[in-house]
């Protein structure tokens, strides 16, 4: 299970997901004033002004369901599946996250200063998870060759 080059690809999706459900997102400046976007909240001068917590619910989910995916290692289809279905969270995340900015972009006073290391860190997961699936499909190429060999 953990000899395998998937496992470790997962592990890395697992992490960078996590990384980016509890790191800045982006900063802004809102009237002289620096507003931190996370993924729990939008915070103005370090108190919450708005809570975006379904970021942080689908970004977690993502990552408890990386680290599921690898628990499936005798079941590689299933195992395939997951792991689509973990890059379809990831990209719902983005969605979601560009539906909060565009939310809060129609405020005029709010101007978008740089973006932080846990916007990055769901696309390194995107590329791990696809990486992890080439391999458990070789892997299941491998196993299906072997079956018609014995027959």
């Amino acid at each position: 299970m953990l000899q395998r080059v998937q496992t470790v690809f997962l592990l890395l999706a697992a992490a960078a997901m996590l990384i980016a459900s509890v790191t800045p997102l982006a900063l802004f400046l809102y009237n002289a004033d620096q507003a931190v976007f996370e993924a729990m909240g939008v915070y103005l001068n370090g108190q919450l002004n708005d809570s975006t917590w379904g970021l942080f619910a689908i970004g977690a989910a993502s990552s408890v369901l990386a680290l599921f995916t690898v628990f499936l290692y005798k079941k590689r289809m299933l195992q395939i599946r997951f792991s689509i279905f973990n890059i379809i969270l990831m990209i719902g995340f983005y969605l979601y996250f560009g539906f909060i900015v565009y939310q809060l972009a129609s405020v005029e006073s709010l101007h978008f200063q740089k973006v932080g290391i846990g916007i990055i860190m769901p696309v390194i997961a995107i590329i791990l998870t696809i990486l992890a699936i080439r391999r458990i499909g070789a892997d299941e190429a491998l196993v299906r060759s072997l079956n018609r060999l014995r027959k």
